[in-house]
């Protein structure tokens, strides 16, 4: 009998550690589960944060480009206006150069005057 007991012994042993490992086990997976479930939510929710980030990135460089684009036009369209202005005052001193009289009676300062200005602004 004793050694039947001890048998029975080891057996109930034997049976208690495999409860054991099999609820230290189902205790392990739910908290695997549960843990895997919030990486993957953590994950999903720090990829859109990227995504996120990278477009909001290539926005502010396009502002960057379009503010750049608006400088060189600006300076365009400047210029633009200043060969306007440009040619129009070279019109008129072509003009007066050409048909601008000044009267005989004179004096000579007057007349080199008038032509000493008119050429200054011709050449600038």
């Amino acid at each position: 009998k004793a050694v039947g007991s001890s048998s029975t012994a080891v057996a109930a042993v034997d049976a208690m550690v495999f409860l054991e490992l099999a609820a230290a086990g189902t205790a392990a997976q739910t908290v695997f589960g549960y843990n895997r479930q919030n990486f993957e939510f953590d994950r999903t929710i720090q990829i859109r944060q990227e995504i996120l980030k990278i477009k909001l990135q290539m926005k502010r460089f396009e502002l960057f480009r379009q503010d750049i684009r608006d400088l060189v036009k600006l300076t365009v369209d400047r210029m633009d206006l200043y060969h306007l202005v440009g040619a129009l005052c070279m019109q008129f001193i072509i003009v007066f150069l050409t048909k601008g009289r000044v009267q005989a009676s004179a004096p000579p300062f007057l007349l080199s005057l008038f032509l000493l200005t008119n050429a200054c602004a011709f050449i600038y």
